[in-house]
């Protein structure tokens, strides 16, 4: 699946900021449309070929795989054979497709927490369990949520920045009781990962992409999405592609629209898995027997598959846990 572009919010901001109302700790990625993540931000595939990096962030995460980018190729692959031992869960010296998608999936859940946690400590609850809308509002905003020195166009848009807000809010707040706690702030922070919030993922895709409201996303606003010189300049071949993929695969019932039933099709699709697609790649580019497992020779011996080195000035020697993970 191709991702879709992030509209810049810098410019919500930026309006806010230059009103003089903007106060306070609104975390840098609290973005304002959720998407299904990818497992690294990084495009998969490149013109001419296949990106290792997307590889490398997929299997480690991507603060590991910067680290591991910064080691020498012994101490990368040194390290690699003690991540192998903890993939193979039961130790019988092979690594099953099972338990790469398990590590793969444990590599997503560590990210989703741990920004979590990150953005959790930033609101201050001083030992509170739980954090109420009021709370998170004026911790967020700040002094923003006083209407009434704001033009009208900061207006809307601080409007629109709320109401999305209190939607994830209402729909994370499965006890209803009007707070969040931190497993709860988890799914307001990435709904993408919660099936009881999926319709904020399809709502805040409608809504950005939906330039002229009429409650679909044609194919001109699917477009312009990902490529806002459309109509300046001369169609590139990717832009192309995507219109391919919108007519064939998106537009499931070929009105020229995409519905609320279409999006969620296209960012959270059922039949698609993109742990199990991950491993099922590494497992066919590494298994040099062929039989549908991996050893810890066949990882070591495709290293640069799973993890790389780019170091060639070490400086000071990097210390690391094997504990980390």
């Amino acid at each position: 699946m191709v991702a879709t572009k992030m509209p810049n919010f810098q410019i919500v901001f930026l309006s806010l900021l230059l009103n003089g109302i903007l106060s306070s700790i609104i975390p840098e990625n609290h973005d304002r449309r959720s998407q299904v993540k990818d497992l690294s931000d990084i495009e998969h595939q490149l013109k001419g070929g296949h990106n290792a990096e997307y590889d490398h962030e997929a299997f480690l995460g991507k603060e590991k795989a910067h680290e591991f980018d910064r080691l020498t190729p012994e101490q990368s692959k040194q390290r690699l054979g003690v991540l192998v031992d903890k993939i193979d869960s039961n130790n019988d010296g092979l690594v099953t497709e099972p338990e790469m998608v398990a590590w793969i999936k444990y590599i997503q859940r560590r990210y989703v927490t741990e920004d979590a946690k990150t953005q959790w400590a930033n609101y201050e609850l001083e030992g509170a369990a739980s954090m109420s809308w009021d709370y998170y509002m004026e911790r967020t905003y700040g002094s923003a949520t006083d209407e009434t020195e704001m033009n009208s166009e900061t207006k809307l848009h601080f409007k629109e920045m709320k109401d999305r807000d209190y939607r994830r809010f209402k729909l994370a707040d499965v006890d209803y009781d009007g707070k969040l706690t931190f497993t709860e702030y988890v799914n307001f922070l990435h709904p993408e990962d919660a099936p009881h919030m999926r319709e904020v993922v399809v709502k805040e895709t409608l809504d950005d992409l939906d330039k002229n409201k009429d409650g679909r996303i044609s194919i001109d606003e699917y477009i312009v999405d990902m490529w806002p010189d459309m109509g300046k300049e001369t169609e590139p071949e990717w832009v192309t592609t995507e219109r391919e993929h919108f007519e064939k695969w998106r537009d499931l019932n070929k009105d020229g629209f995409l519905d609320s039933n279409e999006i969620q099709h296209w960012v959270m699709p059922d039949d698609y898995d993109h742990a199990i697609a991950e491993s099922r790649h590494l497992i066919y580019e590494a298994d040099s027997s062929k039989d549908g497992n991996l050893t810890k020779r066949e990882i070591l011996d495709h290293s640069d598959l799973f993890v790389g080195s780019q170091a060639t000035d070490f400086g000071e020697a990097f210390k690391y846990s094997h504990d980390e993970f």
